[in-house]
């Protein structure tokens, strides 16, 4: 009797261009095993090395791949060394995928698995279903821009940066992949000033979770799922109390009979094998309205957030605003007048941040005390100018510019998109 001792291979995730794994099996000398590899599908695995080549039938090595013909590789039989180093070729994919590795000890030639292997059917000897192994795509981290109060007065926004890089449920490396950004944003009417600069925590995720029971005055959400939330999200939805955000989490619902006043226990109820959501509670800052099975829109923000969220983590270095200066002409020449009569007064806000220089200008660089739309400017001081001279006014604009070096450090187990918010870095109007 001949027995397989031990059979080792990397049982870790596998990114979604695929890769090579190799195994080894340690056992008796002469022991023989054959081996069945399945994926989700219930396809099999080719075995490649099954394939004789024979150059003159033109016949080479396939590559390796899954198919609905049932396929196992052919009997192996490990020699006076007690080893068998082989190797699973596993295949590019185009959605995460799963691999189910089955050794079978040759019976027939009196080979069976040794206590050694915990895995082996205790009623059958000659079956080890090995582990599974998970396969995932690479993720993909989309940057993008947008306003949620005045979307439409923008002209067109740029298009999003993305970048794609090994999933985080793949591996936990560090990669630094790094890119820049230039937004140019513009208005078609109006005009914008800066509110201030900005920061990664105006980049914003959202996410949706599921109530589980109904509540008509309460800040304690019962939700479905958790997974992915933190403290910190904002939280919106009908019944939501405005600007309301997520003040503490907790696994699993409050139990009411072994609660206290100044004691809340909160029980994880049972979940199906397989299972992977998270059921839990969310306390928000403010009393709100909800009923059972209505979905609540969470929003997450900058890398923090997003870490806690999918395990996706980013800098942000250089990170700018900059408005154009408008310049304009005077169409009548100004003698002592602080009312300014200008080519065009597109972009130009009446604001003490609003400045006008040029030839002719005070050095004070007077400020715009108001606007006649397409007529004139009020200066803060009167003004002698002659006509067609070049004035120029910063402060106020139509056209800026957002740039960003950024630094993805982990790509998250999903793809994600963060947005950046326009409203919170210019205030149109």
């Amino acid at each position: 009797m001949k027995y397989i001792n031990t059979f080792n291979i990397n049982l870790n995730p596998i990114q979604g261009k695929g890769e090579s794994r190799t195994y080894e099996i340690q056992s008796d000398k002469d022991a023989v095993f054959s081996m069945i590899i399945l994926n989700e599908d219930g396809h099999y695995y080719n075995f490649p090395e099954n394939t004789i080549v024979n150059e003159q039938l033109d016949t080479t090595t396939p590559s390796g791949s899954f198919s609905a013909t049932p396929t196992r590789l052919s009997k192996k039989t490990i020699g006076s060394s007690g080893t068998y180093i082989g190797t699973i070729h596993f295949p590019s994919v185009s959605d995460d995928d799963e691999y189910y590795i089955v050794l079978q000890a040759d019976a027939t030639s009196n080979t069976f698995f040794s206590q050694g292997l915990s895995n082996a059917n205790d009623s059958n000897e000659s079956i080890y279903r090995v582990a599974k192994i998970d396969q995932y795509l690479d993720t993909t981290l989309t940057f993008s821009l947008g306003s949620t109060g005045s979307s439409g007065t923008y002209n067109t926004l740029p298009s999003d940066n993305t970048s794609t890089g090994i999933s985080s449920t793949v591996t936990r490396k560090i990669f630094n992949s790094k890119f820049s950004i230039s937004w140019p944003v513009s208005l078609s009417s109006s005009q914008f000033v800066i509110a201030r600069q900005p920061v990664i925590n105006d980049f914003y995720f959202t996410t949706t979770k599921d109530t589980l029971t109904a509540d008509s005055s309460s800040t304690r959400l019962e939700l479905k799922d958790i997974k992915g939330l933190s403290v910190g999200m904002g939280v919106t939805g009908t019944g939501i109390a405005s600007n309301s955000t997520i003040v503490s989490i907790f696994n699993g619902y409050k139990d009411e009979n072994k609660s206290t006043p100044l004691n809340h226990v909160y029980t994880v109820p049972l979940t199906a094998e397989g299972d992977t959501t998270a059921p839990g509670t969310v306390i928000i800052d403010k009393s709100s309205t909800f009923v059972a099975n209505r979905t609540i829109t969470f929003k997450g923000f900058g890398s923090n957030g997003a870490d806690a969220f999918n395990v996706t983590r980013f800098k942000i270095n250089n990170f700018k605003l900059v408005i154009n200066p408008v310049v304009t002409t005077t169409d009548a020449a100004v003698s002592s007048s602080a009312t300014i009569p200008i080519t065009s007064t597109d972009g130009i806000k009446a604001a003490e941040g609003v400045l006008m220089t040029g030839i002719g200008v005070t050095s004070a660089s007077p400020h715009v005390d108001a606007v006649s739309n397409g007529v004139n400017i009020t200066a803060s001081s009167a003004q002698t100018i002659e006509n067609g001279q070049t004035v120029t006014f910063t402060g106020s604009s139509r056209a800026g510019t957002i740039t960003a070096d950024v630094v993805i450090q982990t790509f998250g187990e999903d793809n994600l998109t963060l947005t950046l918010e326009l409203d919170n870095i210019l205030t149109v109007g």
